[in-house]
């Protein structure tokens, strides 16, 4: 009996399943995709192996076949023992012989496959405890794609179905969003782990979870995002390192008081934060303190400082709402409307339906194609226009139209004036920003390949990139979500817009003297992402000759606009830096009380007064100078909008009336 009790002591100081220096284990989560030996996974995976104290691997799966591919990689980098455990039932999970046996291992690892099941199998049996008793003991967990989200502190559960980004969008605290606490102790903090991050557009759903578990227990949980072919390596100490050719983004919320708008169904937050971080560079999970990127990003511009008024939507199928605001809400119903297309006349013979059928009375439709650079019917329409629709151009079409003949001036120069309004519908609307996201859809998995392209925009939004379709598809959702903060670091923007299927923002001023980005209509919220500084930098761990177009940076703000809410995006007061030099223009007396005097170099000129919710009260045309009667005008603060007609240039005043 005493020799049984000495070989079964030393039986267990071998195997290292009793060591109290340990206080808690270690965890490598990964973010799914296919292992590649001599790749991405060879540092993730044999950490796992070098944090296991026996070096004895099991590998855990509910798949009957299960190849020996995992085990054998493992034990390429030194595991002594690597097995399968195939566990696919209950009554198997909750077997003495399977505890017995996994507690003889110092690492785990879960495969990928559904986390319902591992969830559904395992709660509750000694597969569970084996688990929590491994990792409690100082050994290490890991896991892949739904390996890694059923060792999230807060489990993603996914019992009812796979929930969709666009679906989470739109039904924020919807049923389908199971969400539990009551697996694995692992990590302290209050953290859900999501994985497939950028390849399947999680932005949209992440923060999803983060406002339901918020609705359900009224505690604020922080999200982990791993993309594909990425892993996070956490120690025992809550030091974090991130491995492989993507991001782990982490979002944070920062109003502990309202951080979610639990009113609406769809998802609402002007207080997160996003930051994602590449391969090499550290996290503190105890504090979320990002560590390792080298280069400063600062916008050189505070926001956009423009009088324009753009609409844009995230399809080329704006809602009814839309519609009747461009025609019935926005200047007058009798204002001219050209809408500007290119070589296919369908979806803009469409839009004219639609306007005419809102109450439009006069419509036109123009192509923005060679041979029309000089058509003097197109520019007298373009001059009449007051509002232009801008719909199912191919860029590199438009900008070769901007760019060529009389008409392209024309266009580009009405687009900049403060007297036009206009409308940019789906994949138009990366026009109007700074810079434009090209090749996102059509080519593939672009963004994966590192081959999407940042051509320059119009930018009547200077420092402003838009992202329509953003989760238009599964082969264009990756191009959408990592392209658009790659954009902003890539050249330097402080905004960029997200714009989700019927989704419909504007930019207008306000009385306040700033500029906002607003959320009109639609069934999505407005995405926008701000960058005030932040320490940044990009992937390079390939996995082709270029790597994958994912930005890396600490700090973002990250702002899910619901029906009705806005953002600041400048400050009037700082400027309004127009394109070109307006002629010499004086406003006498200002303050004014009785009438106002505006003189100007010889030219033909319209006056508009607005008040401080940019409702236009006075127009009048006048060539070098005029009067203006302010009988009517009650005491306060207005602007007054000087436009040069023949090149559209304009310029405004603020104008006191005692």
């Amino acid at each position: 009996m005493k020799q049984f009790s000495f070989l079964f002591k030393l039986f267990i100081a071998l195997i290292g399943i009793s060591s109290p220096a340990f206080g808690q284990g270690s965890l490598m989560l990964a973010g799914g995709g296919a292992e590649s030996a001599g790749g991405w996974s060879d540092i993730p995976y044999r950490w796992v192996v070098e944090h296991a104290l026996n070096k004895r691997i099991a590998v855990i799966t509910y798949d009957t076949g299960a190849t020996e591919w995992i085990p054998n990689y493992f034990k390429g980098f030194g595991a002594k023992s690597a097995k399968n455990f195939i566990i696919n039932s209950r009554i198997l999970a909750d077997q003495q012989a399977i505890y017995d046996s996994l507690v003889t291992y110092n690492g785990v690892f879960i495969k990928g496959g559904d986390q319902a099941k591992y969830y559904e199998y395992y709660k509750g049996t000694k597969t569970q405890k084996a688990l929590q008793y491994i990792y409690d003991k100082g050994g290490v967990l890991s896991g892949t794609s739904a390996g890694t989200a059923i060792l999230s502190p807060i489990v993603y559960t996914a019992q009812v179905a796979s929930v969709e980004p666009s679906a989470a969008l739109l039904d924020t605290y919807s049923p389908q969003i199971t969400l539990a606490d009551d697996f694995l102790k692992t990590i302290s903090g209050k953290y859900i782990f999501d994985t497939h991050f950028i390849e399947r557009g999680r932005l949209g759903r992440l923060p999803a979870f983060m406002a339901s578990w918020y609705k359900k227990t009224g505690v604020l949980a922080t999200g982990f995002g791993i993309d594909d072919h990425t892993a996070l390596c956490i120690e025992k100490d809550g030091k974090a390192t991130v491995y492989g050719t993507g991001t782990v983004s982490m979002i944070k919320n920062l109003n502990a008081s309202k951080p979610f708008n639990t009113n609406l169904q769809i998802l609402s937050s002007t207080d997160l934060t996003l930051a994602q971080t590449p391969h090499g560079c550290t996290i503190d999970m105890n504090t979320t303190i990002v560590s390792g990127l080298k280069n400063l990003v600062k916008p050189k511009k505070s926001g956009e400082m423009s009088l324009l008024r753009i609409i844009c939507t995230g399809t080329e199928y704006p809602s009814d709402e839309a519609f009747d605001y461009f025609v019935n809400q926005i200047g007058a119903i009798s204002d001219p409307i050209v809408i500007v297309t290119g070589n296919t006349l369908t979806r803009a013979n469409d839009i004219k339906s639609k306007l005419l059928d809102k109450g439009a009375l006069a419509v036109s439709v123009l192509q923005a194609i060679s041979g029309n650079e000089n058509d003097l019917a197109i520019k007298d329409k373009l001059n009449q226009a007051r509002k232009i629709f801008i719909i199912a151009n191919e860029y590199a079409d438009f900008m070769k139209f901007i760019k060529s003949g009389d008409n392209g001036t024309l266009l580009q120069n009405k687009l900049q004036s403060k007297n036009t309004v206009s409308f940019f519908a789906g994949d138009n609307a990366r026009f109007a920003g700074k810079t434009v996201i090209n090749k996102y859809t059509g080519f593939g998995y672009v963004s994966y390949n590192g081959s999407l392209e940042f051509l320059p925009g119009l930018g009547l939004l200077r420092t402003t990139a838009l992202m329509p379709n953003s989760f238009f598809s599964a082969e264009t959702v990756e191009n959408t979500v990592s392209g658009l903060p790659y954009a902003m670091i890539k050249d330097t923007l402080q905004f960029g817009c997200y714009l989700s299927g019927s989704a419909c923002a504007e930019v207008n001023y306000s009385g306040d003297g700033k500029l906002y980005l607003k959320n009109l209509s639609g069934y999505f919220p407005v995405i926008v992402l701000e960058n005030k500084g932040t320490m940044t930098g990009f992937v390079n761990q390939g996995p082709n000759a270029l790597s994958r177009n994912i930005a890396g940076f600490e700090n973002m703000n990250l702002n899910y606009l619901g029906i009705g809410d806005r953002i600041s995006i400048g400050d009037l007061s700082l400027g309004t830096a127009l394109p070109y030099k307006m002629p010499k223009v004086r406003l006498f007396p200002n303050p004014a009380t009785k009438d106002l005097q505006i003189e100007a170099d010889q030219g033909s000129y319209e006056a508009g007064i607005y008040n401080q919710s940019g409702i236009l009260l006075r127009k009048l045309q006048f060539s070098n100078k005029t009067r203006i009667g302010l009988e009517g005008f009650s005491a306060g603060m207005y602007l007054v909008r000087l436009t040069e007609k023949q090149s559209y240039r304009e310029t405004t005043f603020k104008l006191i009336i005692n």
